[in-house]
């Protein structure tokens, strides 16, 4: 009889099986860009008024204070159009100038150009200080405090410039004489170029017045002078580059019936006359005159290229 082998069978355990659903999270914050757009929107806004705003204020200020007096006609009147309108002419012919002051006066341009580098050169260096972070050493704090003493005394040296006899017989009236209107023109750019340098070494010290790791007190005081120094450099700017611009810009030539074949220049209005330059023989004269019901116009100059056209008939 075979052997019967008994077996015992276990129920086997049931095996709970979890099944896992995964769905992908939704954010409900809007991306970060999307946050800030309105506000680098309203940024750029802002800055595109204030560059347009600076602009017409640069071009009214040099109308008024420069190319007025200038042509020895102060009441020239300049509506805010003009104003826009000699701003816009000021940026274009920046390059010029600064071309022009470069040929009649190289070594002035170089000193122009070595006091743009000691900023320019400064900035790459100095490091604004970092709240919470390590402290600067000493010698590095030392470095600084001479760079914002220097900035210092190169807004005092800016501020000397406007002022200085060599900017002021740069900027004369207009001469009396139509042969010394080529010099005055020539002039008149170098000054307006020498300008230009002037207001960009006064805008790099005041960036870098306000990078240097220095003491706050220190601080403000540098950056209160070297602004201080950049307003009035920009108004000197202004004027300079306002009458060379206005001189170089083309105008309508005019004959009055009253006045004979000669042709004048109109150069603009008081507010009860027509201001017309004209030369007579040798002298250079602006005339005041009533508006008349009608003028001829005969062509069209600028001041500049009518006053060296009369200066070469006269040789």
């Amino acid at each position: 009889m075979p052997n019967i082998t008994h077996t015992t069978t276990r129920p086997s355990s049931p095996k709970t099986k979890l099944l896992l659903v995964r769905q992908p999270v939704k954010s409900v914050r809007k991306p970060e860009g999307a946050e800030r757009m309105p506000l680098r929107l309203a940024l750029g806004v802002i800055v595109a008024v204030g560059v347009v705003g600076l602009v017409w204020l640069m071009g009214y200020i040099g109308y008024r204070l420069g190319f007025a007096p200038l042509l020895r006609t102060p009441d020239l009147v300049g509506e805010p159009g003009r104003g826009l309108a000699t701003g816009a002419m000021m940026m274009v012919s920046i390059p010029q100038v600064i071309f022009r002051a470069g040929l009649a006066e190289p070594m002035w341009l170089m000193i122009g150009f070595a006091m743009i580098a000691v900023p320019a050169g400064g900035l790459a260096a100095a490091k604004p200080l970092t709240p919470g972070g390590p402290r600067p050493k000493q010698s590095f704090v030392a470095i600084a405090s001479l760079g914002a003493v220097a900035s210092m005394l190169s807004a005092a040296l800016l501020i000397w410039w406007t002022g200085c006899p060599v900017r002021v017989d740069l900027l004369r009236v207009l001469p009396q004489q139509v042969a010394g209107a080529a010099a005055w023109h020539a002039d008149l750019q170098t000054a307006a170029g020498l300008d230009v340098l002037a207001v960009v070494t006064a805008s790099l010290w005041v960036v870098l017045a306000m990078r240097l790791p220095i003491p706050t007190w220190l601080r403000a005081l540098a950056t209160s002078a070297t602004l201080f120094a950049l307003a009035v450099v920009l108004v000197g700017m202004s004027m300079s580059n306002a009458a060379a611009a206005q001189i170089d810009a083309t105008r309508s030539l005019c004959v009055l019936d009253d006045g004979g074949p000669t042709r004048r220049v109109i150069i603009g209005s008081t507010p009860h006359h027509m201001a017309t330059l004209v030369a007579y023989d040798r002298d250079v004269i602006v005339e005041l005159r009533n508006h008349p019901d009608a003028i001829a116009i005969t062509g069209r100059a600028s001041i500049a290229d009518y006053l060296r056209d009369r200066a070469g008939r006269e040789e």
